[in-house]
């Protein structure tokens, strides 16, 4: 604890005096010590060897979140099964129905929504968790917010390329960055970690 002293002639004053004894200047409280709350430190702590997470434990991880948003898109879109696939039977041609572009955008904007809103809040997907993983941001070891969780997530898009071999485009830019970042990463500057 902080002793109060004239600001004038430096004399110890006595507690609760407001004149010092010595000059008779004014004494002033001395400042309370701070009580505002410690900054919050990283939700997560790099550390000098951080653990990026490769290929394989992400890729078990988008097996389970995509499992989990097909089931929530197939219940979604049973209303337009009847129109997914139409089939002409005088001349045996097999058209895509209004249902096929309805699932398919429904199953976009699920896709969309699923990572954004549980990366920007939890830093995790469901697969994520299972798996013991999270994104976190590259600077720092802070959550990522809402933003970079949206630009991971429509890059996550771009990171399926060849789409008739889902994600090869993710894989290489997994396996040649030091950091196994994706495009999604890169560009929203965040990491895969250890949870």
């Amino acid at each position: 604890m902080e002793e109060n002293k004239c600001a004038q002639c430096g004399t110890p004053a006595a507690p609760g005096a407001r004149f010092c004894e010595s000059c008779g200047a004014p004494i002033t409280e001395p400042a309370p010590a701070s009580t505002a709350p410690e900054a919050h430190a990283p939700a997560y702590s790099l550390g000098a060897e951080p653990h990026y997470q490769g290929v394989a434990i992400r890729f078990v991880q988008l097996l389970i979140d995509n499992i989990i948003l097909a089931i929530i898109s197939f219940i979604l879109t049973i209303p337009f099964l009847a129109s997914v696939i139409t089939v002409n039977t005088s001349t045996g041609a097999v058209s895509l129905g209004p249902g096929y572009y309805a699932r398919l955008v429904l199953g976009i904007v699920l896709g969309l929504l699923y990572f954004t809103l549980l990366l920007g809040h939890y830093g995790q997907s469901v697969g994520m968790k299972a798996v013991k993983i999270k994104v976190v941001n590259d600077a720092d070891g802070s959550s990522i917010g809402y933003g970079a969780a949206f630009v991971r997530t429509i890059l996550l898009y771009v990171d399926a390329i060849p789409y008739v071999i889902p994600y090869l485009l993710g894989a290489i830019l997994i396996w040649t960055s030091e950091k196994k970042q994706r495009l999604g990463d890169r560009v929203a500057h965040t990491v895969v970690v250890k949870a």
